[in-house]
């Protein structure tokens, strides 16, 4: 690992982990809600051109048995950076971050958005963390700090952090940073209003992980000469949750244009179904996962959930990758 960039990558690195395993939920790269009452306030900093926000309870995943997994695998190796970042600035990203939550925005580059963890920072000594492992830059903006930190060839400020107070901390590029504090300031819209700020009220804070999206938003947003996918223009809106225990339980609500496209999309669906119980009559295992895949359609929205133990996900990783790579 890049020991430079560990002050900024130490404390999301939870935000990786979880992309991963979300997609079994299935359209996980669409993201989640806000104006739930329990959310935190950092929920409203997001701004209106947000198509997608995610959101993670970092307890409840630290509570469970996939992160004592993925622990008593990879604890060794980011142990010792681990233990350095808290030494120095008093902050375990496993026991100081309470929630984050994360927003897919536009942008001129790919990735753009912003990633905001709640929890409790010492703002002056991540800085100074951050200064001992190299040279960041300093942006001052809307009575906030901005550190950008530099690539390891020192040529590009991709990424940054911005401290919003002593239990919010922003990450992202520039320019999403900026839109973060122009919300909080009031001078730019936060997504308050907005579409997908209707779909996150479907959602419960509670959930170990949630998400909900806009795809129209998103393609409309495509650059011009961009291949069209027609499954997705379908797709209306999307918002769902998953929760990791002893067993996976993921739902997922699809919002079609139509009802006959959702129809369609509930047909394809039903077909990549069909193609797992093909390699299911070889192994029992995977057979298992398709039968815990459930879809019911109503009108132009349909629902996929996923019940399956935890202990199938390692029964298929110690297939050797005869059917999953």
């Amino acid at each position: 690992m890049n020991r430079r960039k560990f002050a900024f990558t130490s404390t999301v690195f939870l935000v990786v982990i979880t992309v991963v395993v979300a997609g079994l939920a299935f359209f996980s790269n669409f993201a989640a809600r806000a104006f739930v009452p329990d959310l935190p306030t950092a929920i409203h900093y997001l701004p209106a051109d947000a198509h997608a926000v995610f959101g993670m309870n970092v307890q409840k995943f630290i509570a469970s048995p996939v992160y004592a997994e993925f622990m008593a695998k990879h604890g060794t190796e980011i142990g010792a950076d681990l233990a350095e970042f808290a030494a120095k600035t008093g902050v375990d990203p496993r026991r100081d971050i309470t929630y984050i939550i994360a927003a897919a925005r536009p942008g001129e580059h790919k990735g753009a958005g912003v990633v905001i963890a709640i929890g409790k920072f010492d703002a002056a000594a991540i800085t100074a963390f951050i200064n001992s492992k190299g040279t960041p830059i300093n942006v001052d903006y809307k009575g906030a700090n901005v550190l950008m930190v530099p690539e390891a060839d020192g040529t590009k400020l991709e990424k940054g952090i911005a401290f919003l107070s002593a239990s919010e901390v922003a990450f992202g590029d520039l320019e999403s940073l900026k839109a973060v504090l122009d919300v909080r300031s009031h001078s730019l819209p936060s997504i308050d209003g907005t579409s997908l700020a209707d779909l996150l009220k479907n959602l419960n804070s509670n959930e170990m992980f949630w998400f909900a999206g806009n795809p129209a938003s998103i393609l409309a947003k495509a650059p011009a000469g961009a291949p069209s996918i027609p499954s997705l223009s379908a797709v209306r809106s999307v918002f769902g949750t998953l929760n990791l225990t002893s067993r996976v339980e993921g739902k997922v609500t699809v919002a079609a244009t139509s009802d006959v496209a959702a129809g369609q999309l509930v047909d394809f669906v039903r077909g990549l179904i069909a193609l797992g119980n093909l390699a299911g009559g070889q192994n029992p295992d995977v057979a298992e996962l398709v039968r815990s895949v459930q879809i019911v359609q109503r009108t132009d929205e349909f629902d996929i959930t996923v019940n399956f133990p935890l202990d199938l996900i390692y029964r298929l990783e110690s297939a050797k990758g005869q059917f999953i790579k």
